[in-house]
């Protein structure tokens, strides 16, 4: 028994402006658009899903503790990148000290904060 992949569902007030930011700034490919939620494939099995937040199973809220990370190899490539497109940066670029790895933080347009992993030495597997 094993687990195929991940959808990681967030519930906006402006499900349209959300849309825009996970298709054209991350450039993510958008798998399932129904009136409901918006699914975007992160890479392989793993996908982000955007929700309406009035109709979902789950109300939008304002305050928004969760964080979702990814890894990625081009940590700078990405920063560069958001920073021409407008998103905002918390936190660019930097080592870690709890592991061998830099991370960066950013927001997306309801204010969930997003992170990118560089993993300098893997923690696990190869």
């Amino acid at each position: 028994m094993e687990i195929d992949g991940t959808i990681t569902f967030f519930y906006y007030d402006d499900l349209e402006g959300a849309t825009e930011f996970y298709e054209k700034t991350m450039g993510f490919e958008k798998v399932i658009d129904i009136p409901l939620a918006k699914v975007f494939r992160v890479h392989g099995n793993t996908h982000v899903g955007l929700v309406d937040g009035h109709t979902g199973y789950l109300k939008f809220k304002d305050d928004k503790p969760v964080m979702l990370s990814w890894f990625s190899e081009d940590i700078d490539e990405w920063h560069q990148h958001l920073k021409e497109k407008g998103v905002e940066i918390v936190q660019s670029p930097e080592m870690q000290s709890y592991l061998e790895m830099r991370t960066m933080l950013f927001r997306d347009p309801e204010d969930y904060l997003l992170e990118i992993m560089q993993w300098l030495k893997k923690p696990y597997g190869s």
